[in-house]
């Protein structure tokens, strides 16, 4: 892959689980889809937060309040020691509103 095809979003195993579970409700993943999407257009889009106390780290709320969003915006994923850049963005966690442990 080279960089023109470079995806600059890279999702956690964790909120792949979330996509590619087939009892995820519609509304949820078309939630995740448009933020994705939102993503796309800016790192940090008008509603995203920082997260006290974790730079570079974001949260922002999924559309029709269906849950939150944890990110992390860089040259490399949190933690990463790579002298190659790796992705900027990663999304770390999808927290449910239609989940009761949310």
């Amino acid at each position: 892959m080279n960089d023109e095809q470079h995806d600059r979003i890279t999702l956690s195993p964790h909120v792949w689980d979330i996509l590619n579970d087939t009892s995820t409700p519609a509304d949820v993943f078309g939630a995740i889809a448009a933020f994705l999407v939102e993503l796309r257009k800016s790192p940090v889009p008008q509603d995203a937060l920082p997260i006290p106390g974790r730079p570079d780290w974001y949260s922002a709320p999924l559309v029709r309040d269906l849950g939150l969003v944890e990110y992390h915006v860089g040259d490399t994923q949190p933690g990463g020691d790579d002298p190659d850049p790796g992705p900027d963005i990663f999304v770390a966690r999808i927290l449910r509103t239609d989940v009761p442990d949310f």
